[in-house]
């Protein structure tokens, strides 16, 4: 049986492993991380196939090391999808090792503006959601013209509950703009900021992502606004810990300041948008806002 859809090339999988059923399969979509990888398969739809690399919330994506498997899934796909920002390098690797041309690819990065030094942890920003999904769209629409039409359907539904997500922020910030909070890395930073709220241990926050130990001044004034409660909330990141972090963590539950986990790959069984607004509708609880 020959492929009939005319606008497959050699980046885009013709395979019976993708689907046995099947001699020719739909394009793939590789995404580095499930957060990027869900967003796309709601624009996709039926009409490409969806695999991400980093599925598991247990899992540290800066310990990450892709293998053989991984490497195939590049190899085949017909669009990879990274964040970019220097936060998944390796997939970029992946994708130069393999045979052939280079597949399309969308990095959140390129659609955030973003400059050395700036948050890496884009998919708690918003406003570059918003303008990966639209890129997405066009991407679709160009790889695969017969299915214009769904992927702007598509894409349309996912901006409107981006939309729906947004107005719920902007809900909650008229409540808590100000309000002083940390991190004990720079997870929870992007929405934060779209909360209005005011980060506090920058110091120490820029040392853990640079995976050095923060500087003794910098533990001690952490250690001193917990225990003078001068932060509302401390939110973590789950997937990643040390000694000098969860001793933090552990102090502030001591003296009942409220303690956040903020994951860097969604859970399973969520959509992004949901996924964005538990946390949204965790912080507004434990700061008092009214949803």
């Amino acid at each position: 049986m020959r492929c009939s859809v005319a606008f497959l090339s050699c980046a885009v999988v013709c395979a019976v492993a993708l689907n046995p059923t099947h001699a020719c399969a739909v394009p793939l979509v590789v995404a580095a991380e499930n957060t990027w990888g869900n967003l796309a398969e709601q624009v996709v739809g039926p009409d490409m196939q969806v695999k991400s690399l980093l599925t598991q919330p247990t899992l540290d994506p800066h310990l990450y090391e892709p293998g053989p498997s991984e490497g195939r899934l590049v190899h085949d796909a017909a669009l990879l999808i990274a964040n970019g920002a220097g936060y998944d390098t390796w997939v970029e690797r992946l994708a130069q090792a393999r045979n052939g041309p280079q597949p399309r690819s969308i990095r959140a990065q390129d659609v955030a503006d973003w400059h050395e030094g700036d948050n890496v942890h884009l998919w708690y920003n918003i406003k570059v959601v918003r303008a990966f999904v639209q890129r997405l769209a066009a991407e679709c629409q160009q790889l695969d013209p017969a299915h214009a039409a769904g992927y702007a359907s598509r894409s349309a539904k996912l901006l409107a509950e981006i939309g729906q997500v947004q107005q719920r922020v902007d809900a909650v910030r008229a409540q808590v703009h100000g309000v002083p909070v940390a991190a004990t890395e720079p997870v929870f930073t992007p929405m934060a900021e779209s909360l209005g709220l005011v980060m506090k241990e920058q110091a120490f926050q820029l040392a853990v992502m640079n995976d050095v130990e923060p500087p003794p001044s910098a533990v001690a004034l952490f250690d001193d606004d917990i225990t003078q409660h001068k932060l509302r909330l401390i939110a973590y990141n789950a997937q990643a810990s040390r000694p000098s972090v969860q001793r933090l963590v552990d102090h502030a539950r001591q003296v009942g300041i409220p303690v956040l986990p903020v994951y860097e790959i969604m859970p399973p069984g969520l959509q992004w948008q949901s996924w964005f607004m538990q946390t949204v509708e965790q912080v507004a609880q434990v700061l008092g806002a009214k949803l």
